[in-house]
């Protein structure tokens, strides 16, 4: 026997040997199409043997990885993390990076061996089904589980603890409950705790209700399983030794992981067995037998998958009946056995009804129910004076009203039913003003009371009725459909109100109608006095009362341009029925405002639709009279108009075009006039405006353009200019008046400095002349050179004309043909 084995065998046979340990129970049960499996690895990096008077290295790591590989339909419904070693405990570690604290953890403590040493144990567990969820298959790495203060140590003394005895060790395990609609219906159950097992342990797994055995398997997480150990090392159930490729019958616990194949798991066992030969149809408990001669073995988790029997019980609220201003509600309710339950629903069930929380009630069923049966009924409760209207109901079934069930269930997380619900109180309606119309005839009046349909509302769901008398609002007929204008039938009449919410209740209040005399103000434009180019208008209106009440002094009376308020005024005096008043006020049309317009006058009005005085009708205030702004029309400004000097500056002037060019409109006049004054009376048109011959030079026109109501003048100027002088080429001195002499039209009294000079053909000077003299006279044949009078033959004659102006620099160069 080597050294580690006879250290533990003293630790079994001493006597008063003491420990403590947590005893494994259920902690977890899943009902449905379920499996579960195992993902973990050790810490330890190799196992607890000694050889050859060698111990092994006392080290322990602080990670270590294994990999999740579930099928692609498999979903993740349960994950929980474990994790053990040797000392007090490392209760914080992360997984993935992500940080996990021990939610409960499991405190072991092994006092023996003859030594006098105790020696702590731990193991951890947390709920993880969320990262798990989250993550799916891949890689876990389990880090910081930091144990080497306990383990990584090479003193004697923490040697002697753990090393040498063979019992340091450290290691973690994911236990995975997932659902696949392939699998059959079964029954997992999760037992966890943490016992020795030195010599024997015996564990009870209860909550069973075995229909078949079919595909039952149960499996194992151990600590400090060792691979060298062989020695009467059993697991057992219900008296048969469980075995498999990799854990023989006398070593189970011997590092190893059923689920992957490892035979490496130091120090720790992952495995899962085949129990179908070992369970019977019918069994509601099994019995776990873990047996060692020799080893320090510790178990923390069983795991089982079996095909139970057991119903699954739920129950629906499916209505409710209450009625307005009652505190008793009663509640329609189902119980039903699920299509999922693989067992009958005992008769006699207890449901549990809780009212806010507080247990109100209990009853049972009254039937068996099969597989996919149910039952209905009816619960009242009354809600006790001074709760609040707001109520919470709960049913539970399979309770008892302790919060404890009867009966075993595939599911004990769908027992429950809620109802949130309100009282119904039927609503008190405020109570409105009584309404005051204008009476008509008889004191009967029109009445618009539409505006308490939405304000007298609680609630924007609750309806607003009118009635005639209270039966009727008590009983919702007949009500009034024209609130906007209901003729009253007698003075006063009491409307009643009726208010109904969404479930039907109602509250009645009432109000009155009330018709009195009033005074009617109407308005009328008389006349709109305007000026040409001004935005001011000038008004006459009058107001009058054709109403049966008089109308008091200082009624406010607003005038409009185009719906948009200018101005405001008041009346002067009181107006008794019947009577009159007339106004005057002057008005600015604002800028903006389009030429052509409505101007609108609304008696008692401040301006903005609101009158001061009730009126028989609010209809008939206002008047609108289109009017429009008197503007000038548009005058282009005429171009001056320039001719040629016809001699001393005076010309002969066409400028009758300008008479329709200046228009705008068709309707428009032109006229033309000697002076501005003229011009704006209209008075003494120029009528020859095709051959208008100038007085000045230059002369002033003034043009008048008309449109019937307002005019615009403008002017412009008649003009000469020097052109120059236009030259004949024949002479006939025949004495016929026609071309007797050399003429030069526009030469004399424009060019006053001009010379002529006249050459024959051989460039002899045959005649000179300027604007002293006559023209060259040709009429006797003669002309006079010098003093004397020289005939001049039929022949062709050449002149220069040098007219002596700035503008005419060059002299006219030509010729002329004297013929007889």
């Amino acid at each position: 026997m080597n050294k580690k084995l006879r250290l533990i065998a003293l630790l079994f046979f001493y006597t008063l040997l003491a420990h403590s340990q947590v005893p494994v129970t259920l902690y977890e049960q899943f009902n449905g199409r379920y499996n579960f499996t195992f993902v973990g690895n050790t810490l330890n990096t190799e196992t607890n043997k000694y050889l050859n008077n060698v111990y092994p290295p006392c080290t322990i790591l602080t990670s270590s990885s294994a990999n999740l590989s579930l099928n692609s339909t498999d979903v993740v419904k349960a994950a929980y993390l474990y994790w053990a070693g040797s000392g007090t405990g490392d209760l914080e570690v992360t997984l993935n990076g992500t940080e996990i604290v021990a939610e409960r953890s499991f405190d072991v403590i092994f006092n023996g061996g003859g030594d006098g040493l105790s020696r702590p144990f731990f193991g951890a567990f947390a709920n993880i089904t969320t990262q798990v969820q989250t993550t799916g298959n891949g890689t876990y790495t389990l880090a910081d589980l930091d144990l080497t203060d306990v383990i990584n140590q090479n003193t004697p003394a923490m040697q002697n603890l753990y090393c040498r005895n063979g019992t340091n060790f450290g290691g973690w395990v994911i236990v995975i409950v997932y659902e696949n609609e392939n699998i059959e219906f079964n029954q997992v159950n999760i037992y966890d705790g943490m016992q020795f097992v030195p010599n024997e342990v015996n564990i009870t797994l209860g909550g069973l209700n075995i229909i078949d055995n079919l595909g039952a398997r149960t499996g194992f997480v151990a600590w400090e399983g060792d691979i060298a150990l062989n020695d009467n090392e059993s697991l057992s159930i219900n008296g048969n030794t469980l075995s498999n490729t990799l854990n023989p019958s006398t070593n189970a616990f011997n590092s190893t992981n059923t689920v992957t194949g490892a035979t490496n798991l130091w120090n720790m066992d992952l495995d899962i067995y085949d129990i179908s030969s070992y369970v019977n149809i019918g069994d509601t408990s099994a019995q776990i037998k873990l047996t060692s001669g020799a080893d320090f073995v510790m178990i923390n988790t069983i795991v089982t998958r079996l095909f139970s029997i057991a119903p699954d019980a739920v129950v629906a609220i499916n209505s409710i009946e209450q009625a307005c201003d009652s505190r008793a509600i009663t509640l329609n309710y189902t119980v039903q056995n699920t299509d999922e339950a693989t067992d009958a629903l005992a008769a006699g069930t207890p449901v549990a009804v809780y009212l806010n929380g507080t247990l109100y009630g209990t009853f049972n069923t009254q039937n068996e129910l099969p597989i996919g049966g149910s039952e209905s009924g009816t619960y009242t409760i009354t809600i006790p004076a001074g709760q609040p209207l707001d109520f919470e109901v709960e049913f539970v079934v399979d309770d008892n009203g302790t919060g404890t069930g009867t009966v075993d269930e595939i599911e004990e997380d769908n027992n429950t039913a809620t109802f949130n619900g309100t009282l119904w109180i039927s609503p008190t309606p405020a109570t409105p003003d009584d309404v005051e119309a204008c009476s008509l005839y008889e004191d009967h009046g029109t009445f618009n009371f539409s505006a308490y349909a939405e304000s007298l509302k609680i609630n924007p769901t609750d309806e607003v009725t009118f009635y005639t008398s209270p039966e009727a609002a008590a009983e919702g007929i007949g009500n009034i459909t024209n609130i906007t204008a209901f003729e009253s039938t007698s003075n006063p009449q009491t409307i009643y109100v009726r208010l109904t919410d969404e479930h039907g209740c109602y509250g009645i209040t009432q109000f009155d109608l009330i018709a009195i005399p009033c005074a009617d103000a109407v308005s009328a434009i008389d006349d709109i006095y305007r000026q040409c180019n001004s935005r001011e208008l000038h008004v006459h209106y009058t107001i009058s009362n054709i109403g049966t009440l008089t109308m008091p002094a200082g009624n406010p009376v607003s005038f409009y341009v185009n719906g948009e308020f200018i101005e405001y005024t008041e009346t002067v005096g009181e107006l008794i029925p019947g009577a009159s008043e007339q106004g005057f006020i002057t008005l600015t049309v604002p800028l903006g405002t389009p030429v052509d317009f409505d101007l609108t006058i609304v008696a008692d009005d401040i301006g903005d639709g609101t009158g001061i005085i009730m009126e028989i009708s609010e209809v008939n205030n206002g008047f609108t009279q289109p009017t429009n702004l008197l503007l000038s029309p548009e005058l282009v400004q005429p171009e001056d108009v320039v001719v040629c000097d016809k001699g001393l500056g005076l010309a002969t002037f066409d400028f009758s075009a300008y008479a329709e060019s200046l228009k705008n409109y068709d309707n428009e006049t032109v006229s033309f006039h000697h002076s501005q004054a003229e011009a704006d009376q209209g008075l003494n048109p120029i009528t020859n405006t095709l051959a208008f011959l100038t007085t000045q030079n230059p002369q002033r026109i003034y043009v008048r353009l008309d449109n019937g109501t307002c005019y615009t003048v403008a002017s412009f100027l008649l003009n000469t200019k020097k052109c120059a002088p236009v030259t004949y080429n024949y002479v006939t001195p025949n004495g016929d008046g026609y071309n007797d002499t050399f003429f030069v039209e526009g030469l004399r009294n424009v060019f006053l400095n001009f010379k002529m000079s006249i050459y024959n053909r051989y460039g002899n000077l045959v005649w000179t002349g300027d604007h002293s003299k006559e023209d060259w006279d040709a009429v006797a044949g003669v002309t006079k050179v010098g003093s004397e009078d020289t005939t001049v033959p039929n022949a062709t004659y050449y002149f220069v004309l040098e007219l002596n102006d700035p503008d005419f620099p060059e002299p006219i160069v030509g010729w002329v043909y004297v013929t007889r």
